[in-house]
């Protein structure tokens, strides 16, 4: 006989069912889009090793660089919907690329992919190397508006958040500048201190080394906190500019129509090892200001900046290369 009490507890029950634990059925591969040795690859790596005991399959980091991005996300685009392909995205592969190419996008950042978890923050800093005299926000200033021509700032690639961050800067404090994209961090940084670039905007886990030798000096963060590991340096908001604020996120996703289950599961285990003090830790001592949260806290943050970075592309002019 079927009775009130059993039915009732037939429908409590059935949620439960239909969340049964998801678990990988063979290794799990994170895409990251950008080279190896990066920052982005440092994190993946950090997170693969920990995080496969806990799934109990083996975890690979795998580097498909190119394109600002647009291979490795486009690869994990394509992949089938079963979480077992995840890509590191970026504010640049799931925000800026939308503007940048133009509807020649291979992938769409909302239709294809489903968010588990924003891995960390990388604050961004006005940097120089031995110009100007004044190392100072006030002193950067006076020299760009002494000068006859327009200073020249490095970026990663046209588009990239150092590149956009330029833009900001250069129209916030109305100063003509002249962008010089580069392939990669590296070979800008190469330039700042041969003095054949006037500033850049780089991340702090980029310059960190640079920084701590000397060889860069941050004039100012941009960001509306002072950062944990340059606490003596000044933000732009408290230098009177609120709004000129800008950072890299990185960002964990799954192939969309991937199982709840398994982005529960996967979100459960990214927020677990992220909150952990051994990986924070690791991860804060080298720039990054780690911040995980729930798949839909990254989907506002993707479709904030998406609409933010637009407006920032339209009115510099940028296209993907």
């Amino acid at each position: 006989m079927i009775t009130r009490r059993t039915l009732l507890a037939t429908t409590l029950a059935t949620p439960a069912l239909a969340q049964a634990p998801w678990h990988p059925s063979r290794p799990v591969r994170i895409v990251v889009p950008f080279p190896a040795g990066g920052s982005f690859d440092v994190q993946a790596r950090l997170i693969a090793e920990r995080l496969a005991p806990a799934l109990g399959q083996p975890v690979l980091v795998e580097n498909k660089p190119g394109a600002g991005g647009t291979i490795g996300a486009a690869e994990v685009a394509q992949a089938a919907p079963d979480a077992h392909t995840l890509l590191l995205g970026s504010n640049g592969t799931q925000a800026a690329n939308v503007t940048l190419y133009q509807g020649r996008l291979p992938y769409d950042p909302v239709r294809d992919f489903a968010p588990i978890t924003l891995v960390a923050n990388y604050p961004q800093i006005i940097a120089v190397a031995e110009w100007p005299a004044d190392k100072t926000f006030v002193g950067l200033l006076t020299a760009l508006r002494a000068r006859t021509e327009p200073a020249a700032f490095g970026s990663s690639g046209t588009g990239s958040p150092t590149h956009l961050a330029g833009e900001m800067f250069a129209r916030a404090l109305n100063l003509p500048l002249t962008h010089v994209p580069y392939r990669g961090q590296g070979p800008a940084l190469n330039d700042l201190m041969g003095g054949r670039l006037a500033l850049m905007f780089p991340s702090v886990a980029d310059v960190l080394g640079q920084l701590r030798a000397g060889r860069v000096h941050a004039l100012a963060a941009l960001s509306p906190h002072r950062l944990a590991l340059l606490p003596q340096l000044p933000t732009t908001a408290e230098l009177g500019h609120p709004t000129l604020v800008s950072s890299i996120w990185a960002g964990l996703y799954a192939r969309a129509g991937s199982p709840p289950a398994a982005i529960a599961r996967l979100n459960a285990e990214l927020t677990t090892l992220l909150n952990a003090p051994e990986l924070r830790g690791r991860l804060e001592a080298q720039g990054f200001e780690v911040l995980p949260g729930t798949p839909q806290a990254l989907a506002q943050r993707q479709a904030a900046d998406t609409l933010s970075l637009a407006a920032i592309i339209r009115a510099s002019g940028a296209t993907a290369d």
